[in-house]
């Protein structure tokens, strides 16, 4: 019998994974263990110096790592993501709870913090009302509620003596927030408001863990005092009994089903509806507006401090979007470096090995451009949730001059990234051929989970049409009140509308040219002022800013693309020091890389002459920014940055920091052994194997049987019970002789 290197180390109970039919390796699945070692002794830096930087977030690298190695050899969390597999919706969210409170176990034994928390909950790849407490309801809290509500609510929030879930979303209403239907009207003789779902379609939907979890709810309702409406304010609502798990009275709520792709399937997304719930005056959030008891209304210093809960989870999608388009990328990239397929066809050496398909550009030219935006989006996000943080710290002091630049930015760059990265991740699975459908490619969870963050906190469409309305207004600004209009980094390519020589740029004819910074980020910019002066163009020629819808989805992208270029660029130079100048130097390749296929997606605005009434200040009707050589040697420079970054792949998807209990991937291992991690969990799947699971919480369902001495002679107790009668009432059916098992007649 050929003798198996072990594929793992036991865990959960269950032995090394590793093949146990007595079969021959192979010079092919050999060879994917050389290949990968071959890349990496060809990497020209240190990813481990890049990943310390790119990790350096939420927490410090060195502790995410200890967090992993934890829940890696966890009992119950060791085999998890291969047992989900196997689970149907009631046995996920079975395990949701019971991961909840495993979670929170490890986590007060071991002294984790609220970050490692979160961390380890998203880090489980299945969305749990945990991890939306975290995200959603204490954020909400902390930074909507007065310093009253925090020390009432706050506490017992962060020690999970409640859990809680965000209740914005209606049936009938999504990201039309002001036409909420929920009522909370306020009653001066009882000082209370009365919370109330007054239709069908007032029926609060999706709020994860309001399904079937959450005890408490911030809840998004119309306020409503002596009959006058005053929009939309959050209110701190009691759902269940925090002992018996009982709906309060009034209160009815439950799960609203499974979701498409079989996404999320251990949270409880929820609908809940509130027949007059009485509330005490004290449950309004009341940092920014309130309600005196005689039902006078404070204003808040702006009406958008309401949507300060959207605002802070876009803020942190973003690096999201880039650190999950990572892990697509790091399992595509070294699958697709092992996986051999065809001969150079110039060759005549019939013995010659295989191409790398890494090596093809119709896959690289694919890939690359990909691993450039997961950095861009990982590295624009960070920047994103700090301009989040420097904002809230601005509100604390009534400060609201940042309120609409965050707004306008979290706006695009959600809308922008996250559609980015999901068609990324998708082409990533695809990238993998055949095996990139099974699960054990690893991508199982990884679109599903990603699919819906282009709906939540803001349909990305509609987000475009808030990012062209802000840009209209300041567009208008500088035409009629330059004074006083006030410009971001992020928004100065404006100034290319009406000021001349604002944007400078030498029109690029070879590729070496347009490499230089000042070149693409100067071209990414007016193709975006050429966007907006699109858009003001038509607004004057009589076009109604509601029927713009689709002029502003252009106008967003462009947008997005600019913001992304400069803080990509400017968080690399920041911490270019700290990387290390080899490390920088390859970073810096993605920055340019980026950004020119950012152009390409959208030449037409820099390569077509401007029609009357749409030119920029220094380009006037009739005349276009690029010349057709210029398209001609952007694609020269694309090509020729794909081409020098290819040898250097490994190590920057290595520099990602993925473990491969979070891959949760064979295709994706570190160690290239792909083949035989497929052959191994194939030998060993549940359905191969007979091993009784009736029961949600039945311990054994999802158990794969490594070594087992039956492998590849099971047969499927299903099969006794529905399909050799079949066959038997078939062939007594038949007048055909009956056949034997090898084929021959009896």
């Amino acid at each position: 019998m050929t003798e198996w290197k072990p594929l793992s180390t036991p865990k959960s109970g269950d032995p090394a994974a590793r093949v146990t039919l007595p079969i021959p390796i192979g010079p092919h699945a050999k060879q994917t263990e050389k290949d990968i070692e071959a890349a990496r002794a060809r990497t020209a830096f240190d990813p481990k110096k890049i990943e310390h930087i790119l990790r350096d977030g939420r927490i410090d690298n060195e502790t995410r790592h200890l967090m992993i190695k934890t829940l890696d050899s966890d009992e119950l969390f060791g085999n998890w993501k291969k047992r989900m597999f196997h689970m149907n919706r009631e046995q996920k969210m079975a395990m949701s709870h019971l991961a909840c409170r495993r979670l929170l176990e490890i986590a007060a034994r071991d002294d984790w913090d609220t970050q490692m928390i979160i961390e380890a909950a998203t880090s489980l790849d299945l969305q749990s009302p945990v991890t939306i407490h975290w995200v959603a309801f204490v954020p909400v809290i902390m930074g909507q509620g007065s310093m009253e509500q925090v020390d009432a609510w706050a506490s017992r929030a962060m020690t999970h003596q409640i859990l809680g879930c965000y209740l914005q979303t209606e049936l009938g209403h999504g990201t039309n927030v002001q036409a909420l239907e929920t009522t909370a009207t306020y009653n001066e003789s009882t000082e209370s408001f009365d919370l109330h779902s007054p239709t069908l379609t007032s029926t609060k939907w999706w709020a994860g863990g309001s399904g079937t979890t959450a005890t408490h709810g911030i809840v998004q309702a119309q306020l409503i005092i002596k009959g006058k409406r005053y929009g939309p304010h959050l209110f701190f609502c009691p759902l269940r009994d925090v002992r018996s798990g009982k709906l309060l009275d009034n209160i009815v709520a439950g799960d609203i089903g499974p979701k498409t792709y079989d996404a999320f399937g251990g949270l409880d997304n929820g609908w809940v509806r509130f027949n007059h719930v009485q509330l005490p005056r004290f449950n309004m959030l009341s940092k920014f507006a309130q309600v005196k008891k005689n039902g006078e209304y404070v204003r808040p210093p702006s009406d958008k401090l309401s949507y300060g809960g959207m605002i802070f989870i876009r803020s942190q999608m973003i690096d999201r979007t880039g650190w999950m388009l990572s892990r697509a990328q790091t399992i595509a990239t070294r699958y697709s470096l092992v996986r051999r397929q065809f001969r150079d066809p110039d060759s005549k050496d019939a013995s010659e090995s295989e191409r790398s398909v890494l090596s093809y550009p119709s896959l690289n030219r694919r890939m690359v451009p990909l691993l450039s935006k997961s950095y861009a989006y990982i590295i624009a996000g960070r920047h994103m949730r700090h301009l989040y943080e420097e904002m809230s710290a601005q509100l604390d002091q009534g400060d609201t001059s940042l309120l609409a630049d965050v707004h306008v930015a979290s706006s695009s760059l959600k809308a922008y990234c996250t559609k980015q990265a999901l068609d990324g991740i998708e082409e990533s699975r695809q990238a993998l051929g055949g095996h990139g459908f099974g699960v054990y490619a690893g991508f199982t969870s990884i679109f599903p989970d990603n699919a819906p963050a282009v709906t939540y906190e803001g349909d990305n469409y509609v987000l475009a049409q808030q990012v062209g309305r802000a840009l209209l207004k300041n567009a208008n600004g500088l035409e009629h009140d330059p004074k006083n209009t006030k410009l971001t980094n992020t928004t100065n390519f404006l100034n290319a509308l009406l000021t001349k020589g604002a944007l400078p740029l030498q029109v690029p004819t070879t590729a070496a040219q347009w490499r230089q910074r000042s070149v693409y980020s100067t071209a990414l910019q007016l193709r975006a002022a050429r966007r907006v002066a699109d858009l003001v163009a038509e607004i004057k020629s009589g076009r109604r800013f509601v029927d713009l819808s689709w002029d502003c989805v252009e106008v967003a992208r462009s947008h997005a693309e600019v913001v992304v270029d400069i803080w990509f660029a400017e968080g690399v130079e920041t911490d270019a020091e700290s990387y290390g100048k080899q490390e920088s130097e390859w970073i810096r390749k993605l920055v340019c890389l980026h950004a020119l296929i950012s152009l390409q997606r959208d030449i037409t605005p820099l390569v077509l002459p401007s029609s009357t009434g749409r030119g920029l200040a220094d380009y006037p009707a009739g005349t276009a920014v690029l010349t057709p050589e210029s398209v001609l040697s952007l694609e020269q420079a694309v090509r020729e940055l794909v081409e020098e970054l290819l040898p250097q792949v490994i190590g920057l998807t290595d520099a990602f920091g993925w473990t491969d209990w979070e891959l949760a991937s064979s295709l994706g291992r570190y160690d290239g052994r792909v083949y035989e991690s497929l052959m191994a969990e194939a030998e060993a799947n549940p359905i191969n194997h007979t091993r009784k699971s009736d029961g949600v919480d039945n311990a054994n369902v999802g158990r794969y049987q490594y070594g087992s001495t039956e492998t590849g002679r099971h047969v499927a107790e299903t099969w006794r019970r529905h399909i050799e009668p079949l066959l038997r009432d078939a062939n007594a059916r038949s007048s055909d002789d009956p056949i034997r098992g090898d084929g021959s007649k009896l």
